[in-house]
C-alpha cells in the first residue's frame, strides 16, 4: 500500500521540480544594485552637467520623473541615493547624495603580509558569492562595517584593498566589489 502511494508521489515531486524555473541571478533585484561612487558625485556640476553625462557616469536611473520644473533621475538601492534634478536648460540644477552610514563592527589585523589572489576576485559572483567563502579564500576582512541594508568588508594586503558588499543579512551574499591594486 504505501509502495503504492510513495511512487506517484516521487513521481509527481519529480515532475514539479524539473518543470520549475531556474534561479537566474541575473534576474534578481539584486543584479540591479550598484554602488553610487562618491569620486563620481564629486564631478557634478549645477548648470553646467548634462542629462548624458549623468548616464554616463551612473548608468540608467531606478526612476526617472519629469513635471513642471524639469526632469529628476533618482539613483539608488540598498543605501546609497542620489537625486538629480534638471531645468529647462537640460543641465543640472540640484543634486542630493545620502550615502549610507556604517558603524565599524570589527577587524582583524592578520593576512596584511599576504596577497589577495586576482584569480580568485576573478571567481566572485554577485549574489552567488557569499561572506563565507570570501572567508574561505581570503582569510578574514581587516574590517567589518555594518549599515542598514548591507555590510562592507575590506580586505587589506600586501598588493591592494579589496573592498566587498554584501546583503546585511545571515546569508551575505555579495552584491558589489571592488579591487584597487598597490603600485
Amino acid at each position: 500500500m504505501l509502495k503504492k502511494v510513495l511512487l506517484p508521489l516521487g513521481i509527481l515531486l519529480i515532475f514539479v521540480v524539473a518543470c520549475s524555473r531556474k534561479y537566474q541571478p541575473s534576474q534578481t533585484p539584486f543584479a540591479i544594485y550598484h554602488p553610487i561612487p562618491e569620486e563620481s558625485v564629486r564631478k557634478l556640476e549645477k548648470g553646467i552637467t548634462t542629462p548624458a553625462e549623468v548616464i554616463k557616469l551612473f548608468g540608467n536611473p531606478a526612476k526617472n520623473s519629469i513635471s513642471d520644473r524639469g526632469e529628476r533621475y533618482v539613483y539608488g538601492y540598498l543605501g546609497d541615493t542620489l537625486t538629480v534634478s534638471f531645468d529647462s536648460s537640460r543641465t543640472i540644477s540640484s543634486f542630493l547624495y545620502r550615502p549610507e552610514i556604517f558603524t565599524p563592527v570589527s577587524g582583524n589585523t592578520d593576512n596584511i603580509k599576504k596577497k589577495i589572489s586576482e584569480s580568485k576576485i576573478d571567481k566572485i559572483q554577485i549574489y552567488n558569492s557569499s561572506k563565507f567563502t570570501l572567508e574561505k579564500w581570503f582569510g578574514p576582512a581587516n574590517k567589518k562595517e555594518t549599515g542598514t541594508n548591507r555590510n562592507r568588508y575590506t580586505y587589506k594586503r600586501r598588493n591592494g584593498t579589496l573592498i566587498v558588499y554584501t546583503l546585511a543579512n545571515f546569508e551575505e551574499r555579495v552584491l558589489s566589489y571592488h579591487f584597487e591594486p598597490k603600485n
